[in-house]
């Protein structure tokens, strides 16, 4: 049985702390050492929930160029794994710029890399196999139509007594919307009000929704939305925002995301 154990929203303490604590990867495309956010918070959060230890067989779904499974496989002596098909492998010429996704299993051996998606249940994903299954802001990507497959791809593939780790964005651009119309006193306010806030909401419960609707018991409190208007709720940084995101390197609108936690795990 799968249950969801753990539900919450990424926090400016947790960074400080993973700061503090002096966890750091090398760099990586999506990644820096200085990098704060929600992207500098949710890799030692991964690590700090994971329980990893010696032995233990781990994949990153989604993980493309990502260092965290080789960080893993180097201090705890476990089999890593990344499970991506780069948006098409049939054709990766949007990666050139960080480099051809085939050279990676040379320049890191200690990885093994599948290039499938989940989803389609790949004989390449074995039955009940890994200890660890994580994601790190990979399945908001996920097109809505195959999330629920991609879902029910990682149950089949986590082994009895394992652990789902996920970190899922959440936008928080709604958020200002409801703030306008609270100081524009609208004359029908708390209808659009309940409408604004519905529609995030329901970005929230939709996840919920779909990890139920793939099998997993809800045992977790799962945070209300209304929470990410608490400055203590970490948001992806304006330096990620600027460097990563299309246009690279250029001013751009800047809707921040928050970071919604979840860990599964198989009883």
């Amino acid at each position: 049985m799968l249950v969801l154990s753990h539900a919450s929203f990424a926090e400016v303490e947790q960074l400080f702390q993973y700061k503090k604590q002096g966890f750091i990867l090398d760099g990586f495309p999506g990644y820096t050492p200085n990098q704060w956010g929600i992207k500098a918070h949710n890799r030692p959060w991964v690590e700090e929930n994971g329980r990893f230890a010696s032995g233990q067989k781990i994949i990153e779904v989604g993980g493309a160029y990502s260092l965290l499974p080789k960080y893993l496989a180097e201090k705890y002596n476990l089999e890593a794994w990344i499970g991506d098909d780069f948006g098409d492998s049939n054709n990766e010429t949007i990666w050139s710029r960080w480099g051809s996704p085939r050279e990676l299993p040379v320049k890191h051996p200690s990885v093994n890399y599948i290039f499938q998606p989940f989803g389609i249940f790949s004989n390449q994903y074995p039955d009940q196999y890994f200890d660890r299954i994580f994601t790190i802001s990979t399945l908001e990507h996920i097109p809505q139509e195959k999330c629920l497959d991609v879902l029910r791809d990682m149950h089949r593939c986590l082994k009895p007594g394992g652990i789902q780790i996920h970190t899922i964005d959440i936008g928080t651009k709604i958020l200002s919307g409801i703030k306008n119309l609270i100081f524009q006193r609208a004359a029908d306010e708390s209808f659009i009000f309940r409408k604004l806030f519905n529609r995030k909401q329901s970005d929230l419960k939709k996840w919920i929704s779909l990890f139920k609707k793939s099998g997993v018991r809800i045992d977790a409190d799962i945070p209300k939305i209304t929470c990410l208007m608490n400055r203590k709720i970490l948001v992806e940084g304006p330096d990620v925002v600027y460097q990563f995101y299309h246009p690279n390197n250029e001013p751009k609108h800047y809707w921040p995301s928050a970071s919604l936690l979840l860990i599964i795990e198989s009883c």
